[in-house]
């Protein structure tokens, strides 16, 4: 199999991070596949020349294959229309439950990470099976099942073109998929204080990420990824599991644990 990982984000505490979070998923999904990388970062956030180069060499320790490390500050044509979107969001937010100024930016920059990839693939006439959003660089990933486990979801996000989420960490599935995701990040266009009238959103969130569905922070980057992704036609599964309702029943079936690093800034 060949799958692309995508990557946006500053390389913060990734020495802490990275070579833990490879080893983790190494089995399930790097071994005896093709593995390309693809990072947009910026010259914030523990960046250095220095530590390119050791990120790149924790990747081809594990086999994978970076294939660009692009910085925002040189991505000139998308500046314009990210000021205008966080303008946008701004503009829009009615309340300021959840609201983060840089949201729209980070949606942004997410967005143009996957555009960035897609046209290298066009460039170079490459095709990938699965396309995988990760953010490995300041969380930390540990397995909740066994490598068999995990596959076999992974082969079942394949086969039937199911979305596996852990909200604002992971996404992996196929490339119209991904595209679907990451293309709310063009233009924002947010998701208001309504969608807590669903109750078939109320409750699946609640089982997804308990603690945030207590307090409803609607402008925050996950409730505004997972109302993209519920009032769509894509099938989803979560797979993360939910430290804050260890009682859930759905966390026996989650494939990861995931953490933000304590250490982050």
């Amino acid at each position: 199999m060949k799958y692309a990982i995508l990557i946006y984000g500053q390389f913060r505490t990734f020495e802490k991070n990275l070579e833990h979070n490879l080893k983790e998923i190494y089995k399930s999904i790097i071994e005896n596949n093709l593995v390309d990388i693809f990072i947009l970062t910026d010259k914030g956030g523990n960046y250095s020349d220095d530590n390119v180069n050791k990120i790149k060499k924790i990747f081809e320790k594990y086999n994978c294959n970076v294939k660009f490390i692009k910085l925002w500050e040189e991505q000139y044509k998308f500046h314009l229309k990210e000021m205008k979107t966080s303008t946008n969001y701004i503009d829009l937010c009615k309340e300021k439950k959840g609201y983060h100024i840089f949201t729209a930016n980070l949606w942004y920059r997410r967005y143009v990470t996957n555009i960035l990839v897609n046209n290298f693939c066009n460039e170079h006439n490459i095709n990938y099976d699965l396309h995988m959003f990760m953010r490995l660089f300041d969380i930390r990933i540990d397995k909740n099942k066994n490598d068999i486990f995990i596959k076999n979801n992974i082969e079942k996000c394949l086969k039937e073109e199911i979305l596996l989420m852990s909200i604002d960490t992971i996404f992996i599935g196929k490339k119209n998929i991904i595209d679907y995701i990451f293309s709310f990040g063009e233009d924002f266009n947010i998701y208001n204080e309504n969608i807590w009238n669903n109750k078939k959103f109320t409750k699946i969130y609640n089982n997804i990420d308990y603690c945030l569905n207590m307090i409803k922070p609607t402008y925050c980057s996950e409730v505004q990824i997972f109302s993209h992704i519920f009032f769509s036609s894509i099938k989803y599964q979560n797979i993360r599991y939910d430290y804050n309702n260890p009682n859930n029943i759905e966390n026996i079936n989650t494939i990861f644990h995931v953490k933000l690093c304590n250490d982050r800034k």
